[in-house]
């Protein structure tokens, strides 16, 4: 439907057949790449990497994104596309059993995690304005004690950027989702290019790039494939979540296989120029590649602090993944003011008011607790959602069918889509996820090996 009508509140049968859609095939592939490539590649892949052998958890990772990633993403997006709904309704529509209280725990999933990561792209968004101000020359390790100013300071910034997110979606799908990310991601990776040249230069990186591509089995466990999984699908924004809402603003003829690969393609290739950028530099700076989730925030300002103009370039550098890991804030946002259109028929601005306050009030948790957000993480990022993404496959394979799902993964495809990718879907990919989880979270040590403890 039209932003403006959305806006005012309409019936349940004007919005199903109303319902607002992405301008074209481009503006879908940078909205939901956009959606894809925010904190989970830039900040969380490159200190999992250090924390789990290099190499060995990125070919599991790679493993992960092509045999189950890949095919969640676009029975999401089938999804999302066959029945018009978001979360609260898509699984109601697809038949699913229990499907209000999946419904619900998914909501919750997708809000907690969001409270979390608006804490951290707040993290950002300080360092920005503290790398614009003073630079990094003097001393680089001043970092992470910006990070650490006062209580009000610090919710400031969740402040901005929780209404920033907010008012972005208050233009609705094409007038901000769509605008956004079509400005963001050009400019994200041409930073990042800049970047990884520079960071190869440095004394002491190639000892680095050699962790980052040479396997050491030694360092595989029971956690590396748990850890690998979620990575896969937080950063893809998977979780019956994100991309079922997006699915839901698709066009009917949209070529949902290629703007798949597409869209996995540019996440993937997002966390192997982060990698490329932090691990060669974490190993020239003499800084341990497993120090976990403040990696990132220890190494870039040391980069910056050895460049010509270091302190506008790492401003421009933290703006840019600022601006870009917020439509991911956006998308989780967009999963809530769905559910509230689907199953209450609130107005878009009266669910964006009431998601402003309650993330305020989770945000501070994370504010507070030093170890919040490594759990919460571990739970609702790296367990829930990968459970979500399999929950959405049942939904389309064993509620809707064969037929309905087929037709919509061959709907204006060009290449042939194999019937045997839907028995893939079906038995393969939930029971792979499920498996993974079940053999990640029997290992007794599991919890202190996530947080690196």
């Amino acid at each position: 439907m039209s932003d403006d009508r959305r806006q005012e509140g309409v019936g349940r049968s004007a919005i199903e057949d109303t319902r607002s859609t992405f301008n074209s095939a481009a503006g879908t592939v940078l909205a939901t790449a956009g959606v894809a490539i925010g904190l989970g590649n830039i900040w969380r892949f490159p200190y999992m990497m250090g924390r789990y052998g290099g190499a060995v958890f990125l070919l599991v990772y790679l493993v992960i994104i092509v045999a189950f990633g890949l095919p969640a993403l676009m029975a999401e997006w089938s999804l999302g596309r066959h029945t018009q709904r978001g979360t609260w309704a898509a699984f109601q529509r697809a038949g699913l059993p229990g499907a209000k209280w999946w419904s619900r725990l998914l909501l919750i999933t997708v809000t907690m995690a969001a409270s979390y990561y608006g804490v951290v792209l707040a993290y950002v968004l300080n360092l920005a304005t503290v790398s614009a101000a003073t630079g990094w020359r003097a001393n680089p390790a001043d970092a992470l004690p910006a990070l650490s100013s006062e209580l009000s300071v610090r919710f400031v910034f969740v402040l901005i950027t929780v209404a920033l997110s907010a008012a972005a979606l208050g233009m609705g799908v094409k007038h901000g989702i769509e605008r956004v990310s079509k400005v963001a991601l050009p400019i994200f990776f041409a930073i990042f290019m800049i970047l990884i040249v520079r960071v190869l230069t440095l004394n002491g990186a190639m000892d680095g790039l050699a962790r980052f591509l040479v396997p050491k089995w030694e360092y595989f466990t029971p956690a590396t494939p748990l850890a690998a999984m979620g990575q896969a699908f937080f950063s893809l924004g998977l979780g019956g979540t994100f991309m079922v809402v997006y699915g839901s603003y698709m066009r009917p003829q949209e070529n949902i296989p290629r703007t798949a690969i597409l869209t996995a393609t540019a996440d993937v290739t997002a966390a192997l120029m982060a990698g490329l950028i932090v691990m060669p530099a974490a190993f020239a700076f003499n800084i341990e590649p497993d120090s976990g989730p403040a990696l990132m925030f220890e190494v870039m300002p040391r980069v910056f602090a050895h460049m010509p103009g270091g302190h506008w370039f790492g401003a421009l550098f933290f703006v840019s993944v600022y601006i870009v890991a917020m439509l991911s804030l956006m998308a989780a946002y967009e999963v809530v003011i769905a559910a509230a259109s689907d199953g209450f028929s609130w107005t878009r601005r009266r669910t964006i008011f009431c998601l402003v306050i309650v993330q305020l009030l989770l945000a501070i948790p994370a504010l507070l607790i030093g170890d919040y957000i490594a759990y919460s993480d571990l739970f609702w990022g790296a367990t829930m959602q990968p459970l979500g993404g399999a929950i959405a496959v049942i939904a389309l394979t064993w509620c809707i069918g064969r037929t309905r799902a087929l037709e919509e993964f061959r709907r204006s495809a060009k290449l042939p889509i194999p019937t045997w990718l839907f028995y893939w879907l079906k038995f393969g990919v939930p029971i792979g996820i499920i498996a993974t989880l079940v053999y990640g979270w029997a290992d007794s040590n599991i919890v202190r090996e996530l947080l690196g403890r």
